[in-house]
């Protein structure tokens, strides 16, 4: 068996049922928040439920994406004519073991996220202009009732664009230690995991002060916003800087948190299984009509 087979088997048998459960356990203190300070109804069960069932059929179709992208963009680096950036976060410190220590968890949060962040700003203008993209994106602004899960609420399609560019074009520039990435890659993923359930959820938090430095629950439903004037707006995924610096940036004002939903009034699948298949049949319709 090939090292990229072995590491899908590992992925399935492992990471994934490990990833399953600990979804709703990560989860579980949001839903509290969110009926501690709500932004107005506490969502329901069901649409937990529903969010749920996306996130889990999206991931179990995708993930492998990604390890197929890491060991392309692998195969070609080692024949790339530009140069790669080779570096290791254990070089990282100040000779103060207690310091280094910690500055090295802050790098490994914070320079992936930021790689990510650059390249997930971009991409996600594209799914807001690209009608083929924003077919498959629109089910992720569907969700009329923004909450916690809904940050995972996202069609197979949309993951598998995000999971195998993100990797490949990534993995083409860096050369990491593969016990480096490994760390880098969870200590990341889990803090923006967390974070994410945080700025979707249906709470009526204000942090003016946070609104420049970290995308926060007002800023993103912004972003989800169905008024006209907040449409195409704050697309970062953790760091308003660059939507601060390419111009679709807007701070949200005190009390300012508007409905959810898409903008045309196109009301949400009510099963999780329409939510992936009817912007399939409707891009596969759109193609026979196109050919008849």
């Amino acid at each position: 068996m090939s090292s990229l087979s072995e590491a899908i088997v590992a992925f399935y048998t492992q990471q994934f049922p490990a990833i399953v459960i600990s979804f709703p356990i990560m989860l579980l203190p949001f839903v509290l928040l969110e009926r501690w300070r709500p932004y107005k109804t506490p969502p329901t069960w069901r649409e937990y439920l529903m969010n749920f069932l996306i996130n889990v059929s999206s991931f179990a179709i995708v993930a492998p994406l990604g390890i197929v992208a890491a060991y392309a963009a692998s195969a070609i680096r080692a024949h790339a004519p530009w140069p790669t950036l080779a570096f290791t976060f254990s070089d990282i410190g100040i000779g103060v073991p207690v310091m280094d220590s910690a500055l090295r968890i802050f790098a490994m949060i914070f320079i992936p996220l930021f790689m990510h962040d650059l390249w997930f700003y971009w991409s996600h203008r594209l799914e807001h202009k690209v009608k083929l993209l924003w077919s498959f994106h629109q089910l992720h602004h569907s969700d009329t009732n923004m909450n916690a899960s809904t940050y995972s609420r996202d069609h197979f399609l949309q993951n598998a664009w995000r999971s195998f560019f993100s990797m490949f074009t990534v993995g083409l520039i860096f050369d990491l230690d593969l016990k480096d990435a490994a760390q880098a890659a969870l200590l990341s993923n889990l803090f923006l995991a967390l974070w994410s359930q945080f700025y979707h959820s249906a709470t009526r938090f204000q942090l003016p002060w946070l609104d420049r430095v970290l995308v926060t629950p007002q800023v993103h439903r912004i972003h989800h916003s169905v008024e006209r004037q907040h449409q195409d707006k704050n697309f970062a995924d953790a760091l308003p800087i660059f939507d601060i610096v390419f111009g679709t940036y807007v701070k949200p004002t005190r009390d300012e948190f508007p409905a959810t939903g898409l903008s045309d009034g196109t009301p949400p699948p009510a099963k999780w299984w329409q939510a992936q298949l009817i912007p399939v049949a409707a891009l596969l319709g759109k193609k026979a009509k196109a050919k008849s």
